[in-house]
């Protein structure tokens, strides 16, 4: 049995643990193709359909809270309350994967999407919404049990290519919902959209149920913040998303309220252009994997930060429904950099153990994401646009850190990476 800190060693240059192609008779050599693995499609499918369900609403969510009489602000903290819960919830899901077992810990969360969204239909003011906020944040407490399992499956040579392949299933399972949910809104009341999305969401469990355990183990204790402090690498990919995340949880919660209230638009409306959001994040998420496996984490945050900057200017500046279009097609950056976090920041890890890596880098990224909601709120609350320029003037800003900050890291490093963020 390895050492828990030779296990992110292991992890990038060979096999570790169950791994299907070598059960096959395959390779784990890196760039060795392999046949589709059961467990990634178990999980590529319960992705997807978990995102079809939230899909029918998630979009509508912040419109839904105005309509029972929440204020422009108290949608933000409806947002901030959800993220607060979500990175609560990464160090004890760690926790629970090292204590247990990856499957374990994925499998009990997954289930929480149940309740959470009959909770949405049962509640009779925005107040009420609250249950379901909670609930939905606790969901993510499964993210380090899912990364830390991708990683184990994936193929080392295409690491942010396969992972952000899986996790992309989101975007693309949210294509077509938001339409079907609008469509359903407008017509059924959105307490309907809420009960079919709860029969979707436990199909969703019942097939990741289904999923193989894969052999992990790792202290049940999270690293000590010294050993986080002297990862260098780390520390600056965990700088850089801070601020990515925070540009980004700034403007997103608002997107769809900013249509309703500024461009009108009703619920089916609303779901049209949020399908048209899903599906540019279903493109540029895998794009982003592959930029970042091909050229550089560096060249995919960049790209993924200019396509941001362009959408939010086109949302605000744009005339008519086809550049507003366009817009949120581009502004579909705003997942694919949390999931181009997800593929690249393992590199970074080094003798950190996979699971607590994932599990802390997770949680940190609760601060940018409730600050920025909080923070979107309050601004949003002044002026309808004020969010969407504090987006494009951090993601400007980060733009110009990527060109001319920092150097580039060594290109041989012990997690195969090719450069660092900064």
């Amino acid at each position: 049995m390895p050492s828990a800190d030779g296990e992110a060693k292991q992890l990038w240059t060979g096999c570790l643990g169950y791994n299907p192609a070598c059960e096959r008779g395959g390779t784990c050599e890196r760039g060795a193709m392999r046949a589709p693995d059961r467990d990634l499609t178990l999980l590529t499918t319960a992705n997807g359909l978990y995102a079809f369900a939230y899909g029918l609403y998630y979009q509508l969510l912040g419109v839904y809270a105005l309509h029972l009489g929440a204020s422009r602000f108290a949608v933000g903290v409806l947002n901030a309350i959800l993220v607060v819960f979500w990175a609560a919830g990464m160090i004890p899901g760690a926790w629970a994967a090292a204590r247990f077992s990856l499957r374990a810990a994925i499998v009990g969360v997954w289930w929480i999407t149940v309740p959470a969204a009959i909770s949405f239909a049962l509640a009779p003011t925005w107040k009420w919404m609250v249950p379901g906020f909670i609930l939905t944040g606790c969901y993510y407490a499964n993210a380090p049990a899912m990364k830390a399992y991708l990683c184990l499956k994936a193929d080392p040579a295409r690491m942010a290519g396969d992972m952000t392949l899986v996790l992309g299933a989101m975007p693309v399972g949210l294509i077509l919902s938001p339409l079907l949910g609008g469509y359903l809104a407008d017509r059924l009341g959105m307490r309907t959209v809420f009960v079919i999305g709860a029969c979707i969401f436990a199909l969703s469990a019942a097939c990741v149920s289904f999923i193989h355990d894969v052999p992990y183990s790792c202290p049940t204790r999270p690293p000590h913040p010294r050993r986080l402090a002297a990862n260098l690498r780390f520390r600056r990919y965990l700088l850089f998303f801070l601020v990515g995340y925070f540009a980004v949880f700034a403007t997103q919660p608002f997107v769809s309220p900013y249509l309703a209230q500024v461009r009108h638009m009703d619920y089916t409306s609303l779901g049209i252009f949020a399908a048209i959001l899903s599906a540019g994040a279903a493109a540029l998420t895998p794009l982003a994997g592959r930029t970042a496996d091909r050229w550089s984490p560096r060249a995919a945050a960049g790209m993924v930060l200019a396509l941001l900057l362009v959408g939010v200017s086109l949302l605000l500046l744009g005339t008519g429904p086809v550049v507003w279009g366009l817009a949120l097609l581009l502004c579909g950056a705003f997942d694919a950099l949390r999931y181009l976090a997800s593929g690249v920041v393992g590199r970074s890890f080094g003798n950190l153990p996979l699971l607590w890596g994932y599990g802390v880098f997770d949680a940190l990224m609760g601060i940018p994401m409730a600050g920025g909601a909080l923070i979107g709120g309050l601004l949003y609350r002044e002026g309808y646009s004020l969010p969407f320029l504090m987006t494009i003037a951090f993601c400007a800003m980060l733009i110009v850190a990527l060109a001319f900050g920092g150097k580039r890291a060594p290109a041989a490093t012990s997690t195969g990476g090719r450069d660092g963020i900064s």
